[in-house]
């Protein structure tokens, strides 16, 4: 299995390098030929997803688990200040997992975002965001014994997503992303049991850290 945090630390390394040459290279370059595609009132719209699947086998159990995980982000934002983004985004994941334990988990967050892009150079930027909104989460486990037994939980609550990459812009109007997200959601559940009824509530607490792939449009009009 590989070590997720020191990958992690290597590419929060890399994007570190990254900003250091951005930094030393725009010192370089005379401020008036700069022409950052990351305008005052232009729009940027952009869609990322991920999609991964996985099967584990257990030989001297003979058991076998199936897992698969989707994640989808939609964002639009107006430039309210060279380099400066505003907008909102849309962030769904689901995850599901079969095997002796059937499990499927979905989230859903909405919530506005402002981002910052770095460098004035017309090739790209190093970029932070931050967005904070109202998460929804739910999640299903069925456990496959000669009884099966299923709880589900359900609720929503409090979420935020801060993110740190680097855009690639092409001719002015197209940017691809690479970055790394780390998402922290509070949630307040409701448990129910079934077949035996019994309800119950509990706080939930998630984070986890997502490297990300996005292809963004830039305009300077945007059209309904």
């Amino acid at each position: 299995m590989p070590d997720f945090r020191f990958i992690a630390k290597q590419f929060i390394s890399l994007l570190l390098l990254f900003l250091f040459a951005q930094v030393i290279f725009a010192q370089n370059i005379p401020v008036d030929s700069l022409d950052t595609p990351f305008r005052k009132g232009r729009w940027l719209t952009g869609l990322s997803g991920s999609i991964s699947s996985n099967t584990n086998n257990v030989s001297s159990v003979d058991e076998k688990t199936i897992t698969n995980e989707f994640g989808l982000n939609l964002s639009t934002g107006k430039f309210i200040k060279d380099r400066w983004l505003l907008g909102g985004n849309l962030n769904a994941d689901r995850a599901s997992s079969a095997g002796s334990i059937d499990r499927t988990t979905e989230s859903l967050f909405v919530g506005p975002f402002i981002a910052h892009y770095l460098s004035s150079s017309s090739r790209g930027s190093l970029f932070t965001k931050l967005s904070a909104g109202y998460v929804r989460f739910r999640d299903e486990t069925q456990v496959n014994t000669q009884v099966p037994t299923e709880l589900l939980s359900e609720g929503g609550g409090f979420g935020t997503l801060v993110g740190l990459g680097y855009s690639y812009v092409i001719h002015d109007k197209i940017a691809f992303d690479i970055g790394l997200n780390l998402n922290l959601f509070w949630i307040g559940l409701d448990q129910e049991q079934r077949p035996s009824g019994d309800v119950s509530s509990e706080n939930l607490r998630i984070s986890n850290i997502a490297f990300t792939f996005g292809f963004n449009v830039i305009l300077d009009d945007f059209f309904f």
